[in-house]
């Protein structure tokens, strides 16, 4: 009986002394991860705000210190984690730490792959900018065209992987919306090149124009970019003033606006009134305005110039251009009216201010 009680304390005191070591460096590791854990959140925390729309204002690539330091903690707290045999307490660990660090690294990875892409559309951009700018139909716009179209295909995902709605609409755009505008800037302006080109014909063989003018202005219209679409406008009005007819109208609307200021400088209300056509916004106060107006201003007007922007289908927009004197006071006034032909008589429809 006494071998067995010796037996038995020598063992446990052996079991402890095996099994004590390895007990301690379990406690250390954990200890060790759960520190680790702690860090990587704090610079995972340091890091989520340079990756918000909300907090920065604008896109711009994250401090890189910010970002190394993160994916060092969080490394490190992984590779710990690793070592820690007890897999409920492992599995604990890791959950924490791809909820507090993991999952803001990995954010911002996608962060800053999608700015390296948006970079990459933004500069294909500039270069298919530069080469329509030159022409719009020329082989060199093509090729950009096709590469500007290709990486937005290729590369515009990465932009809808930013987390957060107002982070990923901001992505939106400043890359791929813009760039999109181009491509479409540049289909809509080698379509206007070739109408203007058709239309030089139409005049040349003296047929209808109107479904090609309707078809231009569309498509002008869908040009955001000012350079491009006042170019196109300038080479439509080259263009157009080829027309005998045309040129003829524009005449006629200088005689037209000429006898609408002498009518005006009168102060003759009905003659004025006679000038509007029924599709005049407030038309049943038309005449009351006009005579108020008289009333209440003594301008004299003088017509500087007449530009006819367009005549179709019985619509005509005119650019007027008047000097209007009070008293010693003189201004340049510019507005642009659209006309209708009622009756074969213009009647102004609406009047706008030229931008």
């Amino acid at each position: 009986m006494k071998k067995v009680i010796t037996y038995s304390l020598a063992l446990g005191i052996f079991s402890s002394v095996i099994l004590g070591p390895v007990a301690n460096v379990q406690a250390a590791s954990l200890t060790k991860a759960e520190a680790l854990v702690q860090r990587a959140e704090k610079e995972a925390t340091a890091l989520k705000w340079q990756i918000s729309i909300e907090h920065t204002q604008s896109i711009k690539t994250p401090d890189m210190k910010v970002f190394n330091s993160t994916k060092s903690a969080y490394l490190a707290a992984q590779k710990e984690i690793s070592s820690i045999s007890d897999s409920a307490k492992r599995a604990e660990l890791e959950k924490k730490l791809e909820e507090t660090a993991g999952i803001h690294y990995k954010r911002s990875m996608g962060y800053v792959d999608a700015i390296t892409s948006g970079n990459k559309i933004q500069k294909l951009a500039n270069t298919l900018q530069q080469e329509y700018r030159k022409d719009p139909s020329s082989k060199l716009t093509e090729t950009a065209y096709h590469a500007l179209s290709e990486e937005i295909r290729k590369q515009g995902k990465l932009l809808y992987r930013v987390y957060g709605k107002s982070t990923r609409e901001a992505f939106i755009a400043q890359y791929k919306s813009p760039a999109e505008q181009m491509l479409l800037n540049v289909k809509s302006a080698k379509i206007a090149k070739g109408l203007i080109t058709k239309l030089d014909q139409a005049i040349q063989k003296k047929t209808k124009q109107d479904s090609i003018l309707n078809e231009l202005f569309l498509t002008l219209e869908s040009i955001k970019d000012d350079t491009m679409y006042y170019r196109l406008f300038e080479e439509y009005s080259k263009v157009m003033r080829k027309d005998i007819n045309f040129v003829a109208q524009e005449k006629d609307f200088n005689i037209y606006f000429g006898q609408m200021n002498q009518l005006i400088n009168k102060k003759d209300v009905t003659g004025v009134f006679s000038l509007y056509g029924k599709d005049f916004p407030d038309y049943e106060f038309l005449k009351e305005d006009i005579q108020t107006s008289f009333n209440e201003n003594d301008t004299k007007f003088e017509l500087l110039n007449v530009y006819v922007y367009s005549i179709i289908s019985g619509y005509a927009y005119v650019e007027v251009e008047d000097l209007a004197t009070t008293g010693n006071k003189k201004e340049t006034i510019i507005n642009v009216y659209l006309l209708k032909k009622e009756n074969k008589e213009w009647k102004i429809v609406d009047i706008f201010t030229p931008y």
